[in-house]
C-alpha cells in the first residue's frame, strides 16, 4: 500500500515559493506526486532528498501556500481512494507498483510527459555530506538508502554509493557494484576521482584474492574512461595508479602484432609526452587514419602544445561531429571564443546537444549570455555534462536567479572538476546554497560553503564583486549556529571589511547590533571586548571610533565590577586588559573606573559584604624559555603584543611574520624564519589565509617542530591572553 505524509513550509525557497516536504514509503511515489504537482499547473523544481529527519524528499513550488495545500489535499484523496479500492479486492489485481502507478496517474487526469529527460529523484550528493554521515556512524543507513535508489537507475545515488564504498574501504562491494551496474557506471559524469576510486577497489580486491580477472577488468575499465579523462586533463592520476599497481607479468601486451585500434588503446596508459613519438610513427605509416590523427592531436593538447593539436584538426578535410567537438574544446580552453563561433553553425536546430553547448559556452564567455543561454540549455537537456558546458551554464543560472538549477549543475562540477572552479564560482556556490539551491540542508552545512569560499579566495577576497554579501551572509549563519569561536572570526572579518572600505555608516549600525547581541547574552562579554579591541588599529581612520570604543569599554568595566561584587569574586580574567585598553583610549575614563571600583568595594565592605582580595588573581607564566613566532595580523597589533610580552612576561626571543599585504611571502622564507621557534601563533583572517595555509602545510609536512596554534581573536590583549594560556597548558 502506498502512503505518504507532507508538510508545507513557507520559509523555504524564494519569496514567491513554498517548500513541500514529503515522507514516502516508495521513492517512485514521490516521483508521481512531483509529477502531479507539475501537471496541475504549478512551476516545480526537481525532486530532491530532504535532510530533515522526518521526511524523505522535498520540492519548491512557485505558488501560494493555500494553493499548494489545496492541490496536496486532492493528491492525498486520490491516493487514499486507490489504496481503499485495492484493499477491498479479495485478490489484488495490482501485480506490481507500475500498475498502481498507472491508476494513480489516471486519477490525476492530467498526464503529460513534459520532460524529455526525467530528472533524478536524488540530488547530487556532495563528498562532504557523505563524510559527515559516515563520521556520525550512519554508514548502514546511507548504504541502504543509496542501494534502493541505485536499483531504480538513479545515477546520482550510484555515484554516491561508489564514494561511500571507497571511503569505507569496502572494495569487494564496490567491485561487485561495478560489475552489476557496468553500463550505468560508464554513463556517469567522468572524473579522475571516480576512476581512481574504481581502480583502487579492483587492485585492493586483487591483493586479497589474487584473481587475474580483476586486473584485466581494471585495465578494461581504465581504457573506457581514459580518452575522456585526457580531454578533462585528469588522466595522470589514473595512469600513475595503473603503472604502480601492475607488475611486468600483469601489464598490457606489447604493441607489436596488435591491430591499429589495439595499439591506440594500449598507448593510452602511457604519458602523453612519451606516446607522441609512437603516434607520429603510426601517422607516417598510416597518414590517412583518422583515429591516429585524433589520438595524436589529443596527446599534443594534453601537454599544452595546442598549436600542434589545432594544426591537425584544421588539416582534416572530414568534419565529423567528434572532430568538431574536439576542435571547439581546444579553442574554448585557450579562450579563442570567436573562433568557436566561426567554427560551429549558428542555427540551433543544426547542432547536436554537444556542439550547441560548446557554441553556447563561447557566446557566454564573449559576454553574450542571453544569446548563449538557449544553446547551453539545449546541451543540458540533451544530457551533456562536459565541464566546458557546465561551467558557463551554472554561472548563467546562478546569476539570473535560478538557484535550484544552478545548484544541480554546481554539485556535478564539485564532484567532477572542482579544480576548474574559480573564486567567483565559489562565491556563487555559497549564495546558491544559501538560497536552498543544494536542497533542504542545515545552516551548518550551508556555512561550510561560505568558509570554503573565504579560504579559497584568501587575500583575493576583496576582488569579488559580491564580497560584502558573502561576509555578511557568512556572519548571519554563524550567528544562527551560536559557535562562538567561528562567530568571532566571521565577525572580525566583517568589521575589518567595513573599516577598510570606509563604510562608516554600516560600521556604526553593525556596532549597534553587536551591542544588542552582547546585551542579550548571545555572546560573552570577553568576545564583545575582543571584537571591539580588534578595531583599535583603525582609530585614526575614523574621527569618532576612539570615543565609541572608549564608551563601550567603560560600560563593560562597570558591569564587570558590579558582577564581581555580587558574586564575591575578583573580576574576570580580561578585566585588567580592559582597563589598559581604556587607558590607551581615554585616560580620564580609565581613572574613573579605578575610582568607581574602589568606591563600590568600600561600600560593600561597610555593609559586611565579602569582597574578594586582589591577591587571589592567578599568576602568569614567564616566557624566558619561549622562542615565539607571531604570524599574520595587523602590523601595529603584532608590535603591541611583542611589547607587552617582552616588558611584562620576560619574552626574549621572537620573530614577526607579516601578511602578504605587507611583504612578499613564500614557503621557503617563512620556513627559514620560524623553523627554530618552539611556539608559533597564527592570527587568522581572510586577508592572511595564504600565510595560514603555508604554516599549516609546513606543520603537516613535519618541517616545524614547534607547537602551532591558530588565534581567532585579532586584538592585542586577546592574543596575549591566548599565548599565555597556551604556554601554561603546554609548559613550553
Amino acid at each position: 500500500m502506498m502512503s505518504f505524509q507532507y508538510e508545507i513550509v513557507t520559509k523555504l525557497g524564494s519569496a514567491d515559493q513554498v517548500g513541500v516536504r514529503l515522507r514516502c514509503n516508495e521513492t517512485t511515489l514521490a516521483d508521481d506526486i512531483h509529477r502531479g504537482l507539475r501537471q496541475i499547473g504549478f512551476k516545480v523544481t526537481r525532486l530532491m532528498p530532504s535532510n530533515h529527519g522526518d521526511y524523505t524528499h522535498f520540492v519548491y513550488v512557485t505558488a501560494t501556500a493555500d494553493n499548494v495545500t489545496s492541490a496536496m489535499l486532492q493528491i492525498e484523496a486520490s491516493i487514499r481512494a486507490l489504496n481503499n479500492a485495492t484493499v477491498l479486492k479479495k485478490e489484488p489485481n495490482v501485480k506490481d507498483f507500475k500498475s498502481w502507478q498507472k491508476l494513480f496517474r489516471q486519477a490525476l487526469k492530467r498526464l503529460k510527459d513534459d520532460y524529455q529527460n526525467p530528472t533524478s529523484s536524488v540530488q547530487e550528493i556532495n563528498q562532504n555530506i557523505l563524510e559527515q554521515k559516515i563520521s556520525a556512524g550512519r554508514i548502514t543507513e546511507v548504504e541502504e538508502h543509496l542501494l534502493r535508489q541505485a536499483d531504480v537507475n538513479d545515477s546520482n545515488a550510484l555515484r554516491a554509493l561508489i564514494a561511500l564504498y571507497a571511503k569505507t574501504e569496502q572494495y569487494e562491494q564496490l567491485v561487485e557494484l561495478c560489475k552489476a551496474k557496468y553500463k550505468s557506471v560508464l554513463a556517469l559524469p567522468v572524473s579522475g576521482r571516480l576512476v581512481e576510486q574504481l581502480l583502487t577497489a579492483y587492485f585492493q580486491h586483487y591483493q586479497q584474492t589474487k584473481e587475474p580477472e580483476l586486473l584485466r577488468s581494471a585495465q578494461a575499465l581504465a581504457q573506457e574512461f581514459l580518452p575522456e579523462l585526457e580531454r578533462l586533463r585528469q588522466a595522470n592520476g589514473v595512469r600513475k595508479l595503473l603503472n604502480l599497481s601492475l607488475n611486468s607479468q600483469e601489464s598490457l601486451p606489447t604493441i607489436e602484432g596488435a591491430t591499429l585500434n589495439e595499439q591506440l588503446t594500449q598507448l593510452l596508459v602511457i604519458e602523453p609526452g612519451e606516446r607522441i613519438p609512437q603516434l607520429e610513427k603510426l601517422k607516417e605509416e598510416k597518414p590517412k587514419a583518422i583515429n591516429v590523427l585524433l589520438a595524436l592531436a589529443e596527446s599534443y593538447a594534453s601537454i599544452d602544445n595546442t598549436e600542434s593539436a589545432l594544426e591537425i584538426y584544421q588539416s582534416l578535410s572530414e568534419k565529423t561531429e567528434e572532430i568538431q567537438q574536439r576542435h571547439a574544446e581546444i579553442l574554448l580552453n585557450i579562450q579563442r571564443f570567436q573562433e568557436v563561433i566561426e567554427l560551429l553553425p549558428g542555427v540551433i536546430s543544426e547542432l547536436s546537444p554537444a556542439l550547441a553547448g560548446l557554441r553556447g559556452a563561447a557566446l557566454y564567455n564573449l559576454g553574450q549570455q542571453k544569446q548563449g543561454s538557449e544553446f547551453l540549455e539545449k546541451a543540458w537537456q540533451g544530457g551533456e555534462r562536459r565541464v566546458e558546458i557546465l561551467l558557463p551554464l551554472a554561472r548563467l543560472w546562478a546569476t539570473v536567479g535560478n538557484p535550484q538549477a544552478a545548484g544541480e549543475v554546481y554539485q556535478i562540477l564539485l564532484e567532477t572538476a572542482s579544480e576548474k572552479l574559480t573564486i567567483e564560482d565559489r562565491a556563487l556556490i555559497a549564495r546558491v546554497v544559501n538560497l536552498d539551491g543544494f536542497g533542504d540542508i542545515s545552516d551548518e552545512r550551508k556555512v561550510n560553503y561560505y568558509e570554503e569560499c573565504v579560504n579559497f579566495a584568501g587575500v583575493n577576497l576583496p576582488n569579488l564583486i559580491d564580497v560584502e554579501e558573502i561576509l555578511k551572509d557568512r556572519l548571519d549563519l554563524w550567528k544562527n549556529l551560536q559557535n562562538e569561536e567561528r562567530l568571532q572570526n566571521a565577525y572580525a572579518d566583517w568589521l575589518d571589511w567595513l573599516v577598510n572600505k570606509e563604510s562608516w555608516e554600516k560600521l556604526n549600525n553593525e556596532l549597534d547590533d553587536l551591542r544588542k547581541f552582547a546585551a542579550q547574552q548571545k555572546i560573552t562579554a570577553q568576545l564583545f571586548f575582543e571584537l571591539l579591541e580588534s578595531l583599535e588599529v583603525y582609530i585614526n581612520l575614523h574621527p569618532t571610533l576612539r570615543q565609541c570604543l572608549a564608551n563601550d569599554y567603560f560600560s563593560l568595566a562597570i558591569v564587570e565590577i558590579d558582577n564581581a561584587l555580587r558574586q564575591g569574586k575578583v573580576e574576570v580574567s580580561f578585566f585588567q586588559d580592559l582597563k589598559r585598553a581604556l587607558l590607551f583610549l581615554d585616560s580620564n575614563a580609565a581613572n574613573e573606573i579605578v575610582e568607581y571600583r574602589q568606591q563600590r568595594r568600600a561600600e560593600a565592605a561597610n555593609l559586611d559584604i565579602q569582597v574578594a582580595s586582589d591577591a587571589n588573581r592567578v599568576s602568569t607564566p614567564n616566557l624566558v624559555s619561549v622562542h615565539l613566532a607571531l604570524v599574520g595580523g595587523h602590523q601595529a597589533t603584532r608590535r603591541e603584543v611583542i611589547r607587552e610580552l617582552s616588558e611584562n612576561y620576560g619574552l626574549k626571543k621572537y620573530v614577526e611574520i607579516g601578511s602578504s599585504r605587507e611583504t612578499y611571502i613564500n614557503r621557503s622564507n617563512i620556513q627559514a624564519k620560524i623553523s627554530n621557534c618552539n611556539l608559533i601563533a597564527v592570527i587568522t583572517g581572510y586577508m592572511g589565509h595564504d600565510l595560514s595555509q603555508i604554516v599549516s602545510d609546513l606543520k603537516k609536512d613535519g618541517v616545524l617542530t614547534g607547537d602551532v596554534f591558530f588565534l581567532a581573536c585579532r586584538g592585542k590583549s586577546g592574543i596575549v591572553r591566548s599565548i599565555l594560556k597556551k604556554v601554561q597548558q603546554e609548559n613550553v
